[in-house]
């Protein structure tokens, strides 16, 4: 299901070259509870916007979720805290340019281990 060579590509580490992002913070069921944490304390912390906790998979995601929106000034602060809280979760961290395909693909980054995302929604 998770075939390496297909994100291998993908697995570039978050670069601050957008205006805006969201970081989608992936867990299951034993770690929702570290999940839903991280994310309300990216909030305070940062003042980014903290999307609901979806305990089942949404949208291109694979995974259970949280998304976190912020911009390029949020950035800077926002990506090496998560990378030092994460904690063992994977983060997949994309731009918001307007352009869906192109942002879980091109503009797709992320903090651990990366999954393959359902894009065939974009390509329709």
């Amino acid at each position: 299901m998770h075939s390496l060579s297909a994100v291998h590509p993908m697995t570039k580490r978050p670069e601050n070259i957008h205006d805006r992002y969201h970081a989608h913070v992936y867990f299951g069921p034993a770690t929702v509870a570290q999940a839903r944490a991280l994310c309300e304390q990216a909030g305070e912390l940062f003042g980014v916007a903290v999307g609901r906790v979806h305990e089942r998979e949404i949208g291109p995601h694979p995974h259970w979720s949280c998304q976190l929106a912020f911009d390029r000034v949020q950035f800077e602060r926002l990506i090496p805290w998560l990378e030092q809280h994460r904690n063992g979760l994977d983060v997949f961290v994309h731009g918001v340019t307007g352009d869906n395909l192109a942002d879980h693909t091109t503009h797709a980054y992320w903090l651990g281990k990366p999954s393959e995302l359902k894009l065939e929604m974009f390509r329709r």
